[in-house]
């Protein structure tokens, strides 16, 4: 074969090593789409695998591993120095003065509740003589407090109170519970509170800073008083503390120097200060600041609104405050015992007015239905003798309308004592005008009159 008979290659058909193709160049960006491409597919699937996962495949966190993370967050300044003692479970809160844990006792596997106080060397010195009182009080309505050390650190150990749910929230003091609150269980606590108080003055011992922040709830609603004796290490410990809330504060602990000392009628008054909150979901010295209330209730011309004022059914506790709240020691309720007394005469003569109507009632029926001379008399006297218990009844519960209404119907039964009868309306009718409670000097003169008016219808 000749040279010229052998095939030449044209540059379209041979590539020089040195010149690579335009396939060649494009590899890395197609293997770099093909990637992304790819990540976007495994993503698509995990997520549509999530999707479609049955409820029963799905992982969940166990309740306790869902605590354990948020203890890990909220229980962090839990003392080193106590964890051989306690398993720190949950922060419950703290105020300038102390923390307050729930733990469970490594002892025995038993929550409690453990409270730090921020105290120094100086004030711990006194902190165990001043809360070692606390130790002896045993009561359903007293925190009851199992130990308290100075050693590692200052601490205290108490039963745990668990609270109430209201509205999906968790309620522990009586502080965070919204007010007013039902009659009922206005007094529910503060009857709860009353006995405890009253167990405590039996053994001497006074509380001083009886306020809702101090009052523990139960799940059943139970009160529960808590810090007995930590007023007065607050107190040296903080320059800046009264030892006591100004709002719930009595005149005494305001103005020692005019009113006297505290002593067991400061723990009435405050008791007082929040049974009146708890009923009207007021305060009855309120204000702008410190100066403003503490002039308020050290001021003995100035006079808070009575019950009735801010809600007219509750006019039958109006004279129980007058009581409670008065500014002068000698005038408030001497004992814890006599509050109650007159917790009990208002709930029993609330029962005897309603049997009263219904024997009123039934008593105008025979009197309609009476044949005989003699059947009237008897049935006459009867509805005289009733109204007659219904006038004293009602003055006593200080409800002036339901008052004014029975001496009115009596106007048909006297003509004798007709006179004092009408007085008797004029006065309650200023009463009701002014806002003025049925006076016990009032109650005896309707007594008198009622008497006299039986003794008519003889």
């Amino acid at each position: 074969m000749t040279p010229a008979s052998i095939p030449t290659q044209t540059p379209s058909t041979v590539q020089s090593p040195a010149q690579p193709s335009a396939i060649s160049k494009f590899i890395p960006i197609l293997i770099l789409i093909l990637i992304v491409l790819l990540a976007l597919f495994v993503k698509s699937r995990r997520s549509s695998k999530a999707r479609v996962e049955p409820e029963h495949e799905k992982k969940y966190e166990r309740p306790e591993e869902k605590a354990e993370k948020y203890e890990e967050v909220n229980i962090s300044g839990f003392p080193e120095q106590l964890k051989s003692k306690y398993d720190p479970l949950e922060f419950l809160g703290e105020g300038g003065f102390a923390r307050v844990y729930r733990v469970k006792r490594k002892s025995d596997n038993k929550v409690v509740a453990v409270k730090i106080p921020r105290i120094d060397e100086k004030t711990s010195k006194s902190f165990i003589r001043e809360v070692s009182s606390w130790l002896h009080l045993d009561h359903p309505n007293i925190v009851k407090l199992n130990e308290v050390d100075i050693y590692p650190i200052p601490y205290l150990e108490m039963e745990y109170i668990e609270g109430i749910k209201r509205g999906g929230k968790q309620i522990r003091t009586l502080e965070e519970l919204p007010k007013p609150v039902e009659e009922r269980d206005a007094l529910k606590f503060v009857r709860g509170l009353a006995s405890g108080i009253k167990y405590a003055h039996l053994k001497g011992i006074f509380h001083r800073d009886i306020k809702p922040l101090n009052i523990l709830l139960k799940e059943d609603l139970t009160p529960k008083i808590t810090d007995w004796g930590l007023a007065k290490i607050e107190v040296a410990y903080s320059k800046t503390s009264f030892g006591y809330s100004p709002l719930y504060a009595a005149p005494e602990q305001l103005m020692p120097s005019r009113f006297g000392g505290t002593d067991r009628r400061t723990d009435i008054w405050q008791i007082g200060v929040m049974f009146y909150e708890l009923l009207t979901g007021r305060l009855p010295f309120e204000g702008y600041s410190y100066e403003e209330v503490s002039g308020k209730i050290t001021d003995e011309g100035y006079r808070f609104k009575i019950p009735s004022e801010l809600n007219h059914s509750l006019r039958k506790f109006d004279p129980i405050f007058d009581r409670l709240l008065a500014k002068r020691k000698d005038e408030r309720y001497n004992s814890i015992d006599d509050f109650l007394k007159d917790l009990d005469t208002i709930s029993r003569l609330e029962k005897k007015v309603e049997i009263l109507k219904k024997t009123l009632s039934n008593t105008l029926h025979k009197l309609k239905e009476s044949q005989t001379e003699q059947e009237v008399k008897d049935n006459r006297t009867m509805v005289v003798e009733t109204l007659g218990e219904l006038v004293v009844a009602y003055a006593n519960l200080n409800d002036r309308a339901g008052l004014l209404n029975t001496l009115k119907d009596m106007k048909f039964y006297t003509s004798k004592n007709l006179s004092s009868l009408v007085e008797a309306i004029k006065q309650v009718e200023y009463m009701l005008k002014e806002g003025i409670s049925v006076s016990k000097e009032f109650i005896e003169l309707l007594k008198v009159l009622v008497r006299d008016i039986r003794r008519e219808n003889e």
